[in-house]
C-alpha cells in the first residue's frame, strides 16, 4: 500500500515537470509556422489497453486551443463484446514541432496533455471515468489543408465509480483494492483531419 502510494506521487511529480517542460518549451512561435489553423473535423479508429476499439470523431475550433474528440467505444474480452461506452476527450497541444518533408507531405510531432471521460454499459456492468491523458502524434499535411495523423496516448484514471465502487488513481478501497487496469490507459489513433 506505501509502495502504491509513493508510485502516485511519482507519476504526479513527473506529469506535472513534463508540463512544466511542454508549456515552456511552446512558447516559442516559430514552432507553429505552416501548421494549418482555423477549425478542423475528422475522424478515427482507436485500440487500446484495457481491450477495446473504438471509432472517434475529432475537431477544432479557432479560438479554443484544445483539440476535442467524441468516441464511441467497444469492449473486447475472449467471448467477443463485454461492454460498451461513449468518451470525450479534450487535448492541448503544448509542442507541435515541424520534423521534415515527407513525399508531398509536411510531417509533424504534437505532444501535450489532456483529459478523457467515459462512460461505459454492460451486462451488470456500468462505469463512470475521468482520465489525465498525454497524447504524443505524428501528423503528415497534404495538400495545406488535409492532415493523416497517427498518435499514442498513455494516460490515467484519476476517479471512477461504477458498480465496483469509488476509485482514485486505480484503487478500490471496498472491493479489489489497486489494480494497474483501472489504472493505467493507453490508446493508440489514426485517422484524418480536414482544417477549413
Amino acid at each position: 500500500m506505501e509502495n502504491a502510494l509513493q508510485n502516485i506521487k511519482r507519476i504526479i511529480i513527473y506529469s506535472f515537470l513534463i508540463i512544466s517542460f511542454i508549456y515552456v518549451f511552446s512558447l516559442s512561435p516559430k514552432l507553429y509556422a505552416n501548421y494549418p489553423n482555423g477549425n478542423t473535423a475528422g475522424f478515427f479508429l482507436r485500440f487500446s489497453f484495457p481491450s477495446q476499439a473504438s471509432l472517434g470523431m475529432t475537431g477544432k475550433f479557432d479560438t479554443v486551443p484544445f483539440m476535442f474528440s467524441g468516441i464511441f467505444n467497444i469492449g473486447i474480452s475472449s467471448k467477443g463484446w463485454a461492454w460498451f461506452g461513449v468518451s470525450a476527450s479534450a487535448d492541448w497541444w503544448g509542442l507541435k514541432h515541424r520534423i521534415g518533408e515527407v513525399g508531398r507531405s509536411i510531417a509533424w510531432i504534437y505532444f501535450g496533455p489532456g483529459a478523457e471521460a467515459d462512460i461505459e454499459f454492460g451486462n451488470n456492468y456500468w462505469n463512470l471515468a475521468l482520465a489525465f491523458r498525454l497524447p504524443l502524434g505524428v501528423s503528415f499535411i497534404v495538400d495545406r489543408d488535409w492532415e493523416i495523423f497517427l498518435q499514442i496516448a498513455p494516460g490515467f484514471n484519476v476517479i471512477a465509480i461504477g458498480n465496483d465502487g469509488f476509485s482514485t488513481f486505480g484503487w478500490y478501497p471496498s472491493n479489489t483494492g489497486w489494480t494497474f487496469s483501472k489504472f493505467f490507459r493507453f490508446s493508440g489513433d489514426f485517422g484524418f483531419r480536414y482544417w477549413f
